[in-house]
């Protein structure tokens, strides 16, 4: 160990260690006072410490041991509170996605048969195609006749707003 100075943990392995194991910091703190004068105060401290009265009075001691089997019983409900909440959770989603998984299935669209075409002499000169119809967009076409609203006109009686118009009544 050549070392300059020791540390304050270096000083207190020493404390601690057998004396014949601590010989080569004894003879550092022999030639270095700024080491010994470290060493003696660490060691002031550790006999004022252990010089302290440790007899403490029984009801000391039941309230600590009734401080920390409270705050164990806390953590213990606590514990099982977020468990649950977990295992929920975990029971939520796992539901949310078999449920998906399942109505996917069922609106999956059903495979098609494969089509085999079969090649022939008339299909080499198709028939001529005729033209699409023209949609009509000169505003010939009356919206509310349509068929879309055919279903509503049970609920709504469209005729009843054009007559309203025609002959000037309020609604």
């Amino acid at each position: 160990m050549n070392k300059t100075h020791y540390t304050e943990a270096d000083l207190l392995e020493t404390y601690y260690m057998q004396p014949g194991a601590s010989m080569p910091v004894m003879m550092h703190l022999a030639d270095c006072q700024e080491c010994a004068a470290r060493y003696d105060r660490l060691e002031r401290k550790l006999r004022q410490a252990a010089a302290c009265s440790h007899d403490k009075p029984e009801t000391f001691w039941a309230r600590q041991r009734l401080m920390i089997l409270r705050r164990v019983e806390e953590r213990k409900t606590r514990y099982a509170s977020v468990m649950r909440t977990t295992r929920v959770a975990a029971a939520a989603a796992l539901a949310f996605f078999l449920g998906g998984a399942i109505v996917y299935k069922s609106v999956e669209p059903a495979l098609q048969p494969e089509v085999v075409v079969v090649a022939t002499a008339a299909a080499q000169n198709p028939p001529a195609v005729p033209p699409p119809a023209a949609i009509d967009l000169t505003g010939a076409h009356d919206a509310w006749q349509s068929d879309e609203l055919k279903d509503f006109h049970s609920v709504v009686e469209w005729e009843s707003w054009g007559d309203a118009t025609k002959t000037g009544d309020q609604l």
